[in-house]
């Protein structure tokens, strides 16, 4: 068995290519939850293409150890929510990514879970789980619309607060709550069209993650395609 450090050069190596199939076939070789260690320290590398990557890596990882047994699954799930929750000590970056992935990958897992996902972007009276650092809930941000490719069903809910953040003063926030949108095709609301029509002129750039790739976008391309999905339901 390799040591850490070296697993983790090995992940790494395997990561920074272009072939996603290649990669992640590679990867499945080494146990599941051997993966665990390192992609939690991938998340944190300097290179943002490896940190998303791993991000889709730990997916992966969590879809195969839900396949094995569910309560493993299970517990590292309570330990991505333990590593969000501020008493932890943990400035959690990478890990709201993680769990849309992971939820992504594992309906069980998105039928038992994903309130909490939704629950990091909203702001409610009393004790809640909000995450009130704006970079970091920009995670959820991204968590919720990769939800809402696999499940569009189970992210409704955060609807208002997708709304809410079309006016968000980070454009990587408005942009990916369109992107949530679009993927959700609600039947759309006066206050919702009239929000993504206000995102036609908005030029301000920001970075899409596809699965394995990051490519630039403005807010208005993706206000668009969210304004011709909601359309497309009247």
């Amino acid at each position: 068995m390799p040591s850490r450090r070296q697993l983790l050069g090995e992940m790494r190596q395997a990561l920074a290519g272009d072939d996603r199939a290649a990669a992640l076939a590679t990867l499945s070789a080494i146990p599941a939850k051997t993966r665990l260690g390192p992609l939690f320290s991938l998340l944190l590398d300097k290179e943002p293409l490896l940190r998303w990557r791993a991000v889709t890596t730990f997916g992966a990882a969590m879809a195969d150890i839900a396949d094995a047994r569910l309560e493993d699954a299970r517990d590292v799930w309570r330990n991505l929510m333990w590593r969000v929750n501020e008493e932890s000590g943990n400035i959690a970056w990478g890990i709201p990514e993680c769990m849309g992935e992971t939820l992504a990958r594992c309906p069980v897992l998105a039928r038992d879970y994903h309130r909490i996902l939704l629950s990091y972007v909203q702001d409610l009276p009393g004790d809640c789980t909000f995450i009130d650092h704006p970079p970091l809930r920009r995670g959820a941000w991204w968590a919720i619309a990769r939800l809402a490719e696999a499940a569009p069903q189970l992210c409704k809910p955060a609807l208002p607060e997708l709304t809410t953040a079309l006016a968000d003063c980070d454009p990587a926030a408005r942009g990916l709550a369109c992107l949530a949108v679009a993927r959700i095709r609600p039947q759309p609301a006066r206050g919702l069209l009239e929000a993504l029509a206000r995102l036609a002129a908005d030029a301000a750039a920001f970075d899409v993650y596809d699965g394995w790739n990051l490519a630039a976008a403005t807010v208005a391309e993706v206000a668009a395609r969210a304004l011709a999905a909601c359309r497309g339901c009247l």
